[in-house]
């Protein structure tokens, strides 16, 4: 790797690491008393969550300097001080060392969740993978539902 590309490497690390230390929250699922957040919540929002993981679409750095500063600048920083400040966005982070990431984000659909991504000024530098996911609490509803539909069946 070159010396252009380490330095990009640890500046990106710093930025992405500042950002989820300060701008994202942790999913309420998984800090205290989060199961009981997590029904209070299901009870009053009307969106589902979807995980959304990404990665960079290209390896390596761009070939100058000052190439490296702008999309610093002008691509990746607004778009991760974007998403940190997104109030839809539950939690999530970047893999340390790495260009890969995800974020909870609570949306009314697929498509809410494609256009906040599209506006986003690295959208098309990543690749994106949208996933509909269920909380903890609906999905033990669900199979609540399940349990009681099988004793019945005696």
């Amino acid at each position: 790797m070159t010396l252009l590309g380490k330095s990009k490497t640890v500046v990106l690390t710093g930025v992405l690491a500042t950002v989820v230390a300060v701008a994202l929250p942790l999913l309420s699922a998984f800090g205290e008393g989060g199961a009981q957040r997590d029904v209070v919540r299901n009870a009053t929002t009307m969106g589902m969550l979807y995980l959304v993981e990404f990665m960079a679409a290209q390896a390596g750095a761009p070939p100058s300097r000052e190439q490296t500063i702008e999309e610093l600048d002008k691509i990746l920083i607004p778009s991760l001080e974007s998403l940190g400040k997104e109030s839809r966005v539950l939690a999530g982070g970047i893999a340390a060392g790495t260009f890969t990431g995800a974020f909870v984000i609570e949306a009314k659909s697929k498509d809410e969740v494609t256009a906040l991504i599209g506006a986003l000024p690295a959208s098309s530098m990543m690749k994106w993978q949208v996933t509909p996911i269920e909380t903890f609490a609906h999905r033990a509803d669900i199979e609540k539902k399940i349990v009681q539909g099988l004793r019945a069946q005696k």
